[in-house]
Order: C-alpha cells, then sequence, then structure tokens
C-alpha cells in the first residue's frame, strides 16, 4: 500500500465522520432518546435494541452475539447489506411496519381500510410500464372515504 493510498483512506474516512457529525446535530435527531417509551406505538426498546440504536448513531460495530454472520442471500451481515439487502428481511420488515402504522391511524379517521387487498383482474386497461398486473397484484393499504368529507364524518362517528 503507497502513502498516497493511505492518505486517501483518511481523507475518506474523516469525510464520513464528518457527515455523521452533521448528522447527529440536525434538529431532532436525538428526539428518539427522549421519547416515551410506549409500547402501543413501538417506542418501546429492550436492552439489545437500545444497545443497537446507540452503535448504528455512532457508527459503533453491533454486538455479534445472537447474530448471523452470513445474510441469507449469502453475503456477509453486515449493517449497510442488512438494510438494503431485499432477501434477508430487514426491507420487508420495515415496509411492512410502515404500512401497518399508516392503516392504522388511517383507520381512525376513513372507513374499510384494508391491508393488502386484491386487485381485480387485469382485462384491456393499458398500465405504465413497471405496474404489476399478475393475479396476485395487493395495494399496501386500501380505504374508503378519504377525500368525500360525509364518508369521513360518517366513519368518525
Amino acid at each position: 500500500m503507497t502513502i498516497w493510498m493511505i492518505i486517501a483512506q483518511i481523507v475518506v474516512q474523516r469525510q464520513l465522520v464528518q457527515r455523521q457529525l452533521e448528522l447527529l446535530s440536525e434538529k431532532g435527531a436525538s428526539s428518539w432518546l427522549t421519547s416515551l417509551p410506549l409500547k402501543d406505538y413501538g417506542f418501546l426498546l429492550n436492552k439489545q435494541e437500545f444497545q443497537d440504536a446507540i452503535s448504528l448513531r455512532y457508527n459503533l460495530a453491533l454486538s455479534s452475539l445472537n447474530r448471523p454472520r452470513l445474510c441469507v442471500c449469502g453475503a456477509p451481515s453486515t449493517i449497510n447489506h442488512c438494510l438494503t439487502c431485499k432477501l434477508g428481511g430487514y426491507v420487508s420488515l420495515r415496509h411492512d411496519s410502515l404500512k401497518g402504522t399508516i392503516a392504522k391511524l388511517i383507520g381512525q379517521v376513513c372507513k374499510d381500510t384494508v391491508i393488502e387487498p386484491s386487485l381485480l383482474p387485469i382485462t384491456t386497461e393499458k398500465l405504465q410500464s413497471g405496474t404489476d398486473v399478475s393475479d396476485g397484484a395487493r395495494l399496501d393499504v386500501s380505504t374508503r372515504g378519504f377525500w368525500t368529507p360525509l364518508d369521513r364524518q360518517q366513519s368518525i362517528h
């Protein structure tokens, strides 16, 4: 390894640390540390989850206890890989958590809120490229009365 490669690594590391400090100092970046531990809203962390959150926040290595070394896809189980691998499950877990939260909140003001309803079969409609037209296609959340004031009022009462 040449001196220039070492210097380049130091510069990159310094830029990463600088960016991390900027993110940590943004408004609201520490709000999760002072929020009430409300179990109904998922704000209750156990000891392991809290330690993991602190490690992620300060770019520290996660504890290797009870953690697989390899992802389901066969790649090393790094933090970045776990948060981006579609096969490993974390992407789906985050998506499903957000979907559930949206459905719960919208269900408080609208009627007939359904999670993952099946779509009607496609016959002759022309849709944008990339649209899922398979028989098993589903919405994330469906609700009625979101745009109609009278429907909204009926669902509140």
